[in-house]
């Protein structure tokens, strides 16, 4: 076994000149050209997006006469020494894939001109390998109208082919375990299977045969490598992960400021605004200085920084301000683009000024830019080299970044292999958004947003599961606040939640960069020996734990136990799901048993608070483990060691549900000391006993206002137990918590919305499950999941009763969940009931099972058939809250707005906090504080402001003002 940096050099018979060198135990870099002059370096390491490496890597050569082996540790490649044909072999010796004709680089005179693409000259190449019978292909970037797995597509790596394309990559990954990587930065194309079935060709005009052929494990495996081979993706800033919102291409700085505030007004989180490029005052052609347009964005020349500007209203409020910048043309015929020397020059005086980041994009759309007519006689195709936005990507990062300290947020609708590394993609709308982000995740690129679909319930659900979310106005009105309202608390709901998952987010974001895994994994990535699993393209799992679908109501669950995340009903799979979206959702989602979800709580933008506090989801369930990544957010110290991480587990044995918190590894600055753990466990039976590192807790009513220490709570209704944990980051061992289940049945939950096949376990389910369907049923007015659901509750109550005064006890034991279910609709069960002495008559005990069965089904149905009767339960709390607006300088009580609505307070209570996610208060103190902050920015006294938010006392008004913002309303004025 040898070990040399030195390439072999091979001569077919054939006249090519072959050269391989292994660059690591797994990879090969072969170039094949009739010269033997092997130019340095060669186009991907010219453009930065492989870097040479330095490292021997031991290979072993075998020479026999017909062939040769050139192996290392991980795989080998055997070179047919007459024809050049590759054979590519794992550790193991397993065949994962072979050329099955000669390869060429530049076209003999005598070959027959069917074997050269149209327009080929001398120095084109083309190659192929076969394909086994059930061999997927993926990767090779984003094109409109091509599915996920490649096998059967031809796929041009260009952008003027006629189609819509974002960023063509010319990487392919096979589920045979091989990947290969073009080594050109000139237009060719992939025929993976769609000319001859069994083979992919691959086939370019101009330049020698170049590629990197590894060798690995299952998909996530390739990707890894591949990011082994190009460098590591760019970790956005942690606000990046929050929601950008683009304005409208005439936006004026009042129109930008009025976008703005907008979001806080109405309480939607939003962290990045952004401006196209109308901003400045001329066409930016990298040559020259730029300026703001002064009609639109007027800023004083004498004072250019501080507080007064846009910009400083923009941070004052929590936004980063990004600048559009429109690309170079560097699409004609031969021309490479050439930036400026020291062009960055010009952008500093903006990122001085607290500009953050910038939208690189193309003067007109991609879609229309592609479709463009070409001359007939324009031969420039043939020579068209692929654009550079990595380059001016890699400029304005490394500018940035030398400049501030700081990680901007680029973010580009056209690049090449490599552009993860300095900048984020997006694109605008297409159908099935979802697809270019899996497409482009399969690629090697795992920051890839769509254009929120925003007057679609199921487009702004797609839109907040992706790597980043963006709403982008560009030359349209797509605001939130312009929808109607069941849209608009929709889009909020989706953002509140959003923003808590931001640490859950941000460290996939980090396994992304580290491994090449991205944020949002296509089904094949995750479930590879699931053959239904891999033919899924409408659904996808959005990092470890969460299942999403798009754009559909026909779900596929793999293996295993499924949450449904807005019922919290479970699910066994494999199995087939005709979906009902809940009206407060706008498309399945799912959590897979076993997944550990950590959550901040209710922020506005990312950092507006410390999160010193953090939510645990558990959802039980077998063995999950989860690694939290934090650092500062915003500097590159993450990549210097400035990191913190912690392991956290769980598992479920035997009915004892087990979490261990491991230690917290690692610092960065500003890290908090002491952390609140807020555990949540989705445990469908009340626990017997809890445990902590040992010691046993009690049980509480489950305030958690001023909580009990070394307590717990449980909610039936949602089927959460909840624990508060003390933390401190110089801990040095796990705290482990132990939750031992009650001795209820071990049974599975099913549902009418499932379909299972022969092989589901979907048996019954104890009766406290039963119980919380009855009351979700009672609550969402579902007559038919209600009566199914007790039904089932009384046949395995029935087994138990043994006599009719067990009959009778289970029957009262039902009535007092009616008439709990009674209350939070503001009414008595009597009430209810009305007029009908026949009903009335069923309120009495009976001791005959089938009667009392009866008298059940008929009162849970009237039940529901009042709540209906009752209206839309969004109109009531619409009527509420237009009240708290319109009167919010006054004191207001929740018995004061429920009398006026003819309303128990109670059931307002509850469904005020159900549908907005806030207690009554709660809402009440954020409009009056957000409303007393904008008065004091405009210039209001304190006095004033306290007076018209409805705060009588000002030293009160003081207290509370500073509690909520962290400063006092003089420090605000200020």
């Amino acid at each position: 076994m040898g070990s040399s940096r030195a390439a072999m050099i091979v001569l077919t018979s054939t006249g090519l000149h072959m050269r391989i060198e292994p660059i690591a135990p797994h990879t090969f870099h072969i170039r094949i050209n009739r010269t033997g002059c092997f130019e340095a370096p060669s186009p991907l390491v010219r453009l930065g997006v492989v870097a040479p490496s330095s490292a021997p890597v031991c290979w072993e050569m075998k020479m026999r006469e017909e062939d040769m082996d050139l192996s290392t540790e991980s795989a080998s490649l055997r070179v047919d020494r007459r024809s050049g044909e590759l054979s590519l072999y794992g550790a193991a010796g397993t065949l994962l894939t072979r050329q099955n004709r000669p390869p060429r680089s530049g076209y003999e005179t005598q070959a027959d001109p069917g074997d050269a693409p149209a327009g080929a000259s001398d120095d084109g190449f083309d190659m192929q390998f076969a394909l086994a019978a059930e061999e997927r292909i993926y990767g090779l970037g984003d094109q409109l109208d091509t599915p996920l797995m490649k096998r059967g597509c031809k796929i041009a790596i260009s952008f003027r082919n006629g189609k819509e394309v974002h960023a063509p990559v010319p990487l392919l990954l096979s589920s045979e375990r091989w990947g290969l990587l073009m080594d050109t930065d000139r237009r060719h194309e992939f025929d993976v299977g769609c000319s001859s079935p069994d083979v992919v060709r691959i086939r370019g005009n101009r330049g020698e045969l170049a590629f990197y052929l590894f060798a690995g494990g299952g998909l996530a495996e390739l990707l890894r490598k591949y990011t082994e081979l190009t460098g590591p993706a760019a970790l956005l800033p942690v606000w990046a992960y929050g929601l950008s919102f683009n304005c409208n291409q005439q936006a004026t700085a009042r129109d930008m400021l009025e976008d703005a505030m907008k979001f806080r007004r109405e309480g939607i989180p939003c962290d990045m605004i952004g401006l196209e490029p109308a901003w400045m005052d001329r066409s930016f052609d990298y040559d020259g200085p730029i300026n703001w347009n002064p009609d639109r964005f007027y800023i004083p020349q004498w004072l250019p920084k501080g507080a007064h500007t846009f910009m400083g209203a923009l941070r004052a409020a929590g936004f980063k301000l990004t600048l559009g910048l429109y690309l170079r043309d560097d699409s004609d015929a031969g021309k490479q683009l050439h930036l400026p020397e020291n062009w960055y020059e010009y952008l500093k005086p903006f990122v001085a000024q607290g500009v953050l980041g910038f939208n690189l994009c193309t003067p007109i759309p991609i879609r229309e830019m592609a479709n463009a007519p070409v001359a007939a006689d324009d031969r420039s195709e043939d020579a068209e080299s692929l654009p550079h936005s990595t380059a001016v990507s890699r400029s304005i990062r490394e500018g940035f970044a030398a400049q501030t300290g700081l990680r901007p947020m680029i973010y580009t609708p056209v690049g090449y292999t490599g552009i993860q590394k300095y900048a984020a993609v997006w694109s605008g709308g297409r159908s099935r958004s979802h697809l270019s982000v899996l497409g482009l995740g399969l690629s090697g690129i795992p920051h890839m947003a769509v254009d929120m679909e925003l007057h679609t319930a199921a487009g702004i659900h797609c839109g907040f599961f992706q790597p980043w979310s963006k709403v982008n106005s560009w030359a349209y009105w797509r605001h939130p606040l312009l929808l109607d309202q069941e849209l608009l608390l929709l889009f909020k709901t989706y953002a509140r939640l959003r923003y808590q998952l931001l640490p859950y987010i941000y460290s996939a974001a980090h396994v992304a960069a580290r491994t090449g895994l991205p944020i949002a994994r296509a089904m094949p990535l995750v479930f590879p020996d699931d053959p239904r699993a891999v033919v899924q393209q409408n659904q996808y799992m959005f990092g470890d734990a969460f299942l999403v679908a798009a754009f559909t109501d026909q779900v596929y669950l793999p293996t295993g136990d499924w949450y449904d995340y807005w019922t919290g009903e479970k699910f066994t799979g494999p199995a087939d799901i005709s979906y009902r979206v809940p009206k407060h959702a706008g498309g399945p989602l799912f959590v897979r048993a076993g997944a550990i979800v950590p959550m901040w709580p209710d922020m506005e933008y990312a950092g507006q608070r410390p999160a010193e506090r953090l939510e645990l989801h558990v959802y039980p369930g077998g063995s999950g483990e989860f690694t939290l990544y934090e650092d500062d957010g915003v500097t590159f110290g993450y990549a210097h060691g400035e990191l913190a991480v912690t392991s956290i587990a769980c598992r479920e044995e035997r009915r004892v549900i087990g979490v261990e918190l491991g230690p917290c590894v690692g610092r960065y600055p500003d890290m908090p000391e002491s952390r609140i753990w807020e555990v949540v466990v989705h445990a469908l039976d009340k626990p017997a006993a809890i445990k902590v590192d040992g010691k046993q807790w009690r049980e509480t009513s489950g305030s958690f206002k001023k909580p009990s220490p070394a307590s717990w709570s449980y909610d039936r209704k949602a089927g959460t137990l909840r624990l508060l944990v003390p933390d401190s980051a110089e801990r040095p061992d796990s705290i482990r918590l132990e939750m031992s289940l009650s001795r209820g049945r071990e049974v599975q939950r099913t549902s009418e919305q499932q379909r299972p096949p022969a092989r589901s376990n979907a048996g019954q389910r104890t009766a406290d499950e039963l119980e919380k369907e009855i009351e979700v049923a009672l609550e969402t007015g579902n007559t038919a999941k209600m009566l199914s659901a007790l039904e089932r509750w009384w046949s395995v109550r029935m087994a138990e009763a043994g006599s009719a005064e067990g009959v009778r006890e289970h029957w009262l034991a039902m009535n007092s969940l009616f008439v709990r279910g009674a209350e939070r609709k503001g009414r008595t069960l009597h009430e209810i009931a009305g007029g009908d002495p026949h009903l009335r008559s069923r309120l009495q005990p009976t001791g005959s099972a089938e009667d009392a069965y009866n008298s059940l089904a008929q009162l849970a149905a009237r039940i529901i058939e009042y709540g209906k009767e009752q209206g839309d339960t969004y109109g009531i709390i619409r009527q509420a809250t237009d009240i708290i607006m319109s009167e919010i300088d006054r004191e207001l009580s929740l018995h004061a707005i429920a009398e006026r609505l003819h309303l128990n307070s109670s059931y307002l209570s509850r469904k005020f906090k159900q549908e907005l996610g806030l207690s009554f208060s709660d809402y009440v103190l954020e409009k009056k504080m957000r409303r007393a902050k904008e008065l004091l920015l405009a210039g209001s006294t304190v006095a004033a402001a306290a007076d018209q938010t409805g705060f009588k006392d000002a030293s009160y008004f003081n207290r509370v003002f500073r509690k909520y913002w962290g400063v006092t309303p003089g420090e605000m004025k200020s």
